[in-house]
């Protein structure tokens, strides 16, 4: 029997604990939360396009239920998680989607938090489900990125470790200016705004959100959090969501706006949000991306599989038209399809570990905090898997090949989504066809719209 290069999805079987237990211990927990003051619990989904989408559902009401479980306590449009624009409640035409389907929230009880910031609710995040049938629906990019991590873990023996850089700048609420004008790696930001910095820390410890590195960057008032590795990737995920509404609440408490916008000043390089992967058995746990100081065999495969499709998963990665003003020579991106060790120029840049020397670890720049963190990790998990499948072999790094030799990156969001389309493997086997053309007809409305906004515009409307 032949086997597929590119890996498959089959649904997450799990079976179900006795109603009357689980009733009894979701009872106890959410009196708990009560006793705490605890009186909202929010249910976050998140959509194709990085918007949140949150219902709000009393304590009280979910007590009042003869069965007492958090699963199934509210619904949201399915239109309304893939047929709106980013900017207003726009119905988009071509999406393939009607106002008529309606999905549920199945909470995820690993998820459930308490809001260091808004201490009356808790957080729950939620994987979307068809209301007749419960089938996970296509929408849900939560639920499609644990059934990569599952496939890829049962059939081919993989593990994935993700980390990721956040990147944002602070700018004053009273006169929209940047904190500071300051420069990369400098103290002045550490120093005038370590009041902002302690609280934020605090409040992901309260969260179990581990930061692992914190550092100014290269623009006034612009600070990079750097979140813990992590071997589970949709946690890593569910860390950056839970992480950047920290960020945006505790700004807000400071008196200061959060500003993740990618291209924020055609002089400076702008705020992205870096991606670090690597794999490992999933029998053993073992490290198998690179052997001695160089890849291995399955690492090279690794790398050269998320080559194959980056054009295309920039359409993803770097999924507006602010996010392309960022992408260019001189701004730590890469401009071209290659790869490097240790070139902060290059777009796949392979890494050495401080401590061992061992290329332990492959980072994208190519990513900015508008993408959905979990089809963006897992176009470029998919892409890499599909590598190590069909035993790709590595291109030459371009650090030995003149760089106009290597094919150049999508200059701009038409050219990514038209590459994203035109790659029928990435779109049909990890996207879905449905997830698909809702993506591309959403992603184009939004370019018509952004393409006649100046960055001074975007800028304005990001600070709104």
């Amino acid at each position: 029997m032949s086997r597929s290069i590119h890996p498959t999805f089959t649904r997450n079987g799990s079976t179900a604990s006795s109603h009357s237990i689980e009733s009894a211990y979701t009872k106890a927990l959410l009196r708990s939360l009560q006793f705490q003051g605890v009186q909202f619990l929010r249910y976050v989904t998140l959509d194709p396009y990085n918007n949140i989408r949150a219902r709000v559902v009393p304590i009280s009401q979910v007590l009042k239920k003869k069965h007492i479980s958090l699963h199934n306590q509210c619904s949201i449009a399915e239109i309304c998680l893939g047929g709106l624009a980013s900017y207003a409640d726009v119905m988009v035409e071509g999406t393939g989607l009607t106002a008529r389907n309606v999905l549920a929230v199945v909470a995820d009880p690993e998820t459930l938090r308490v809001l260091p910031y808004n201490t009356k609710s808790a957080v729950i995040l939620g994987n979307l489900h068809d209301q007749y049938t419960d089938e996970v629906s296509p929408f849900c990019s939560r639920s499609r990125l644990a059934m990569l991590v599952q496939d890829a873990a049962e059939q081919h023996n993989v593990a994935f470790s993700v980390g990721v850089e956040l990147e944002f700048c602070l700018v004053r609420n009273t006169d929209g200016k940047f904190v500071d004008n300051s420069v990369y790696a400098n103290t002045t930001t550490l120093n005038e705004q370590e009041e902002f910095l302690s609280c934020l820390y605090e409040q992901c410890q309260q969260q179990d959100l581990a930061i692992e590195l914190i550092h100014s960057e290269s623009a006034g008032g612009q600070i990079e959090v750097v979140l813990e590795y992590s071997h589970n990737p949709v946690h890593c995920c569910d860390a950056i969501v839970l992480t950047k509404e920290t960020i945006q609440a505790v700004a807000h408490r400071f008196g200061m706006k959060a500003l993740f916008l990618p291209k924020f000043d055609m002089m400076k390089a702008g705020n992205g949000m870096h991606l670090h992967m690597s794999i490992r058995d999933a029998a053993t746990g073992e490290p198998i991306f690179c052997e001695g100081n160089g890849l291995s065999e399955q690492g090279a495969a690794f790398v050269e599989g998320i080559l194959q499709h980056l054009p295309a998963i920039t359409g993803l990665t770097l999924p507006t038209v602010n996010s392309h003003r960022r992408i260019g020579k001189g701004c730590w991106t890469g401009t071209v399809v290659g790869w490097a060790v240790e070139d902060k120029e290059t777009g796949i840049r392979v890494c050495s570990n401080l401590l061992t020397k061992e290329w332990d670890h492959v980072e994208c720049k190519l990513v900015d905090n508008s993408a959905n963190p979990y089809l963006a990790v897992g176009a470029l998990l998919w892409s890499g898997l599909s590598g190590v499948i069909a035993n790709y072999k590595l291109r030459p790094s371009l650090l030995t090949i003149p760089e106009d030799e290597a094919p150049p990156l999508p200059k701009t969001l038409g050219e990514a989504l038209d590459v994203l389309e035109a790659d029928s493997t990435l779109t049909e086997t990890f996207l879905g066809e449905k997830v698909s053309q809702a993506y591309l007809a959403v992603r184009r409305h939004e370019l018509d719209r952004s393409s006649r906004m100046t960055l001074e515009e975007e800028v304005r409307d990001a600070l709104a």
